[in-house]
């Protein structure tokens, strides 16, 4: 993988995972609880992505060939989920991260660290799809190490983020939280864009021709 694709999806990644504009939902689960253990939460919920992340670069393949899905298959409906999430970041709907439902669900947990924290407020469909697409198209094992990094730098953004989540919230204020999702959500769109095009190029190559 050379470095510009390392630089897009690193770009990608950190966009639809987006650290502080799901700070605000962090700040509001945790605000009952003291700094410790708002710390230990992201931590928690850290370790999870990670595991997630890794899973989907080194075995989303598999998956992918026991269900008889092609790359630009995946990458055809990777970008229009990823599109669809960029969207409501653009228009700032919280409800690609969670529902009501999962959201009063969430509050009665007395963990929130795995579920609905990692998943699938912080690594949703959006997130997985990425990683396993981009796998798919760099799938050697220096590529997958690589994409195996650049997970780990965005999972220590977040977790750097969220033992902030309070600070930021206050700092920023809702106004401020909102023009950061709505940047990430434009760029998410973009990339998605790309995806999709991709996708329908494998999968339509005599349009493209």
């Amino acid at each position: 993988m050379d470095e510009p694709w390392l630089a897009a999806f690193g770009a990608a990644l950190l966009s639809v995972v987006n650290p502080v504009g799901n700070a605000g939902i962090f700040a509001t689960m945790v605000e009952s609880r003291s700094n410790s253990e708002s710390i230990r939460v992201a931590r928690t919920c850290a370790i999870a992505v990670f595991i997630i992340m890794l899973v989907s670069t080194w075995f989303g393949g598999e998956v992918l060939r026991w269900t008889g899905v092609d790359v630009p298959e995946l990458l055809s409906a990777g970008g229009i989920i990823v599109l669809i999430i960029g969207l409501r970041m653009l228009f700032n709907d919280k409800s690609h991260a969670q529902t009501k439902e999962e959201a009063k669900d969430a509050s009665d947990r007395e963990s929130i660290a795995i579920v609905p924290l990692a998943i699938p407020i912080v690594a949703g469909p959006g997130t997985i799809a990425l990683i396993v697409a981009t796998a798919q198209q760099h799938p050697t094992f220096s590529d997958r190490t690589w994409i195996s990094a650049v997970c780990f730098l965005v999972v220590i953004i977040v977790v750097v983020v969220f033992s902030l989540a309070k600070r930021i919230a206050e700092v920023l204020g809702t106004n401020g939280m909102a023009v950061v999702t709505r940047l990430m959500g434009m760029l998410l769109a973009c990339i998605a864009m790309g995806m999709l095009a991709a996708g329908l190029r494998g999968l339509l190559p005599e349009w493209f021709a």
